[in-house]
């Protein structure tokens, strides 16, 4: 009997190229490999043996985070956008008055201050103290 295998959901479905590597993966690996070999190459006998393995990996980590870094269902260039946009641009909150109390205080404040124009009128005196 034949069995095959099937994702929860059809979102998790990875389409695989060459080696078990999405599309995503492979031209990751490319990238890294064109922009690694030559700063290696060409830094071999310009830059000491300690320091030139941390360069090729410098270089070469962001090809592999764009091929194989997730966080949260995010690709690594949609959470370097998301990042981006919370350190650079201005927050906004939106405060929704579901009860409508700021409305109320509103209210109250604007006839507050109506009440103390009038007393300061002259119009009305407070608590009965009038004729």
């Amino acid at each position: 009997m034949l069995s095959m295998k099937i994702p929860a959901e059809i979102q998790e479905y990875k389409s695989k190229l060459i080696f078990g590597l999405s599309a995503r993966q492979f031209f990751s690996i490319a990238g890294a490999v064109l922009v690694g070999v030559p700063i290696g190459v060409l830094g071999h006998g310009r830059i000491s043996a300690d320091i030139l393995p941390w360069f090729v990996i410098i270089a070469v980590m962001p090809f592999f985070a764009f091929g194989f870094f997730t966080f949260k269902g995010m690709r690594f260039e949609e959470l370097v956008k998301a990042c981006c946009k919370m350190w650079f641009t201005p927050q906004i909150r939106v405060y929704e008055d579901a009860d409508g109390v700021f409305q109320q205080l509103h209210e109250e404040i604007i006839a507050e201050d109506i009440v103390q124009q009038r007393i300061a009128n002259g119009e009305y005196e407070r608590n009965g103290d009038a004729d």
